[in-house]
C-alpha cells in the first residue's frame, strides 16, 4: 500500500497518517528521520504520536544521531541508540537485581534455593540430614544474616557451639560443609560473591573408622538368630567381606560355581574387581539359586523384585536382642551390618593374610585404607622383624685367594 509521507517544518524529519486510527481528532501520525551515514541516504522510524511521538522529538533524535556521526561517536544509527538502550536496561535491572539479591538471608536463599535444588539433586536421607543441620544449627544463629555478611568468625562461633554441646567432629564437619555447599550454590546463582566463611575455619579430625569386630563365637550367635528370623538377611551376612550395596547389586550373571568367584560392582568407588566364595557361601548360593535364575536377576531381591536400597531394620534389632551393642556409646565400637565387613578383615590379618592381599579382597583403592588393620598382626610383624636377628653378629664368608693362571712359558 502506498503511503502520503508528509513534510514537518524539520529538516530531515517526516511523516505519514493512519487511515482509520485517530490520536485526539487528528489522524495518528507515524513519524521517520532521514540522514546521511557513509554517504547513504538512510531512514529509519521513530514511532507513532499515539506512543509519544513529536516531529519536536524526531528531530532531536535525528540531530543526536547527526553530530555522532559527524563526531565519530556511538550511536550512528536509530537502531544502534536503541540497542545500546536496551543494553542498558538490562545492566540497570541485573544490577538492581544483585542489589535486591545481596541482601538474601540465609533463610531466604534456604527456602528459595538450596533447599528445591538439594531436593531435585539428592537423595531423600541426605536432604534429611542437611535439612537437620540446618534447623538445629544454622537457622537459629545465622538465619536473620544476610547471605554476603557471612563472616568466617560467625560460623566458627557455632561450630564451637557443636563441640560445646559433646556432638561428634563428623557433626561439625557435616555442618561446616552444609554452609560451604549453600554458599558455592549462592555463588553460582549471583547472589554472593567472594570465598566462603568456612574456607578459614579449621575443620576438626575425625576418626570414623570402625574398629569392632565380632569373634567367631558372637558370629554363629548372629548367624543362628538371623536364620531364624530373615533366611535372606541370613544369608547375605555370610558376604561378610562385601558392602551391603555391592551384596544387594549381586546378580546370578555375576555368580561363576565353576571358578567359585563373584563380579562385585563397587557402587562407592565406581569399580569392580572378583571375590572368592568360599564354601559356605558356595553352598548357599547353590540352594538360593533354584532352576529358573536369569544372568540379570538379582540374589537378593526386594519383595518387590527390585535392588534393595537398605539393611533390614531386623538386623539391627536382632543384634540389640544378642546384647552385643549394650552399654557401648562410641559408634566405631557399635556392630551394623558394616561390622561384618570389617570381621571379615580382621580374621583374615589375624590369620596372617598380608595386607596387600587383604586390601585386594576388601576393594581397597589405597593401602592406607587397609593398614588400619596391621595392629592385629603384631606376631606377624614380629616374626618379619625378628627374622633380622643376629644378621650384624655373622662373619661374612672366607673370600678365597684370586690365584693367577700361567701363562706359556712361565
Amino acid at each position: 500500500m502506498a503511503y502520503q509521507w508528509l513534510k514537518t517544518q524539520f529538516l530531515g524529519v517526516r511523516y505519514r497518517e493512519h487511515p482509520t486510527r485517530k490520536h485526539g481528532v487528528k489522524p495518528d501520525r507515524y513519524f521517520v528521520i532521514r540522514y546521511k551515514l557513509d554517504r547513504k541516504t538512510k531512514e529509519e522510524p521513530v514511532g507513532w504520536a499515539s506512543e509519544g511521538v513529536t516531529a519536536a522529538k524526531a528531530n532531536e533524535t535525528r540531530a543526536i544521531l547527526v553530530a555522532n556521526i559527524r563526531a565519530g561517536l556511538r550511536p550512528q544509527s536509530l537502531a544502534e541508540m536503541r540497542a545500546m538502550k536496551e543494553q542498558t536496561r538490562q545492566e540497570d535491572l541485573r544490577a538492581a537485581q544483585l542489589l535486591a539479591r545481596a541482601s538474601t538471608t540465609l533463610a531466604e536463599f534456604w527456602e528459595s534455593d538450596y533447599l528445591p535444588a538439594a531436593t531435585a539433586s539428592k537423595k531423600p536421607k541426605t536432604v534429611a540430614s542437611e535439612t537437620w543441620l540446618y534447623t538445629k544449627w544454622a537457622k537459629p544463629a545465622l538465619g536473620t544474616i544476610a547471605l554476603q555478611a557471612l563472616a568466617p568468625h560467625m560460623v566458627e562461633s557455632i561450630a564451637s557451639q557443636i563441640k560445646k554441646e559433646g556432638k561428634s567432629a563428623a557433626t561439625i564437619r557435616h555442618f561446616l560443609a552444609l554452609v560451604s555447599q549453600v554458599w558455592n550454590l549462592a555463588v553460582s546463582r549471583s547472589v554472593v560473591s567472594g570465598d566462603s566463611p568456612t574456607k578459614r575455619v579449621k575443620k576438626p579430625r575425625t576418626d570414623n573408622r570402625r574398629i569392632r569386630f565380632l569373634t567367631p563365637e558372637e558370629a554363629r550367635r548372629l548367624l543362628d538368630a538371623l536364620g531364624g528370623r530373615s533366611p535372606d538377611l541370613h544369608d547375605s551376612a555370610l558376604f561378610a567381606g562385601l558392602r551391603a550395596g555391592e551384596i544387594h547389586s549381586l546378580t546370578w550373571g555375576d555368580v561363576n560355581f565353576d571358578a567359585g568367584t563373584l563380579y562385585i560392582r563397587d557402587p562407592k568407588n565406581k569399580v569392580s574387581r572378583h571375590a572368592i566364595a568360599t564354601p559356605e557361601i558356595r553352598e548357599m548360593l547353590t540352594r538360593r539359586a533354584g532352576a529358573d535364575q536369569s544372568p540379570t536377576s538379582l540374589v537378593f531381591p526386594a519383595k518387590n523384585g527390585k535392588m534393595r536400597l537398605k539393611v533390614s531394620k531386623l538386623f539391627d534389632k536382632v543384634v540389640t536382642e544378642l546384647g552385643f551393642n549394650k552399654g557401648i556409646e562410641d559408634a566405631r565400637q557399635k556392630v551394623v551390618f558394616h561390622s561384618l565387613r570389617h570381621t571379615f578383615a580382621s580374621w583374615l590379618v589375624q590369620r596372617g593374610t598380608p595386607l596387600y592381599t587383604v586390601a585386594e579382597l576388601m576393594g581397597h583403592t589405597t593401602l592406607e585404607m587397609t593398614k588400619r588393620y596391621s595392629h592385629l598382626a603384631p606376631d606377624t610383624m614380629r616374626a618379619a622383624a625378628m627374622g633380622l636377628s643376629g644378621i650384624l653378629d655373622r662373619k661374612p664368608a672366607k673370600a678365597l685367594p684370586f690365584r693367577k693362571l700361567k701363562t706359556e712359558g712361565e
